[in-house]
């Protein structure tokens, strides 16, 4: 008799057949998991886990101080009286932060007088080349004021598939006419380190309270990770 025919042999068999197949479900699930989060949708992971209205995340033994978070001369949409605040690290070349800001254009625009939107940067330049620059580019025009920032803003999220992955000057100054920036305080800018140093300091805050990609939200001091879909932004914000 062959060993797959004695007891022992079968009852091998038998188990080695249950653990390929919970092997395979694992990895079914694993690869729909890591899908979802490559197409934008890891907020649909962490609301089913977490819940979108869970206590503020304790990050390396500290809770998020929302005063550091949310007070700072950094650039805002929204009544800054709002009872909402809501925090956005983000990547101007991150194609999931890209896919966030119109959701977030609609959000301020319906419910503005509930809603302070603001914006610090998260530059994953080992991820996507050329962002620092861009980060700093960022700086500078809010430098010029809050409606230049924004038209900068919405030029490098609009443009960003066809953006060069480092700038030329000749990109640069191309930049600042379409968008109406002052190209001398431009380049003057980007030629000190002030525009590093705000970049270097959202950085540092958003590692201190946990942020690991982009976008990353703090939601009254809440920690929300991932592209949040509309019909979850609006059901939260008629809460209040």
């Amino acid at each position: 008799m062959r060993w797959y025919q004695t007891i022992w042999g079968i009852a091998l068999l038998g188990l080695g057949g249950l653990v390929l197949v919970g092997a395979l479900v694992f990895g079914a699930i694993t690869a729909k998991f890591w899908w979802q989060i490559k197409q934008g949708k890891g907020d649909l992971l962490q609301q089913q886990y977490n819940g979108f209205d869970r206590q503020a995340k304790d990050v390396k033994g500290e809770k998020v101080d929302r005063d550091v978070l949310e007070h700072g001369d950094f650039p805002f949409l929204g009544n800054p009286a709002a009872p909402i605040t809501i925090v956005l690290f983000g990547d101007f070349r991150c194609p999931n932060t890209k896919n966030a800001w119109p959701i977030l254009q609609r959000l301020v625009g319906q419910y503005g007088h509930k809603v302070k939107l603001v914006y610090r940067h998260f530059p994953g330049e080992s991820i996507h080349p050329g962002t620092n620059k861009l980060s700093q580019i960022g700086v500078c025009a809010y430098n010029q004021g809050q409606e230049k920032y924004w038209g900068v803003h919405n030029y490098l999220f609009t443009n960003q598939n066809s953006l060069s992955t480092y700038l030329s000057a000749q990109d640069v100054a191309s930049l600042a006419s379409e968008t109406g920036l002052d190209a001398a305080k431009l380049n003057e800018c980007l030629n000190s380190s002030a525009a590093l140093i705000k970049i270097n300091r959202d950085y540092a805050d958003g590692v201190r309270f946990g942020v690991a990609g982009t976008p990353t939200f703090f939601i009254n001091g809440q920690k929300i990770e991932g592209v949040i879909p509309w019909t979850v932004w609006e059901g939260f914000v008629k809460q209040f």
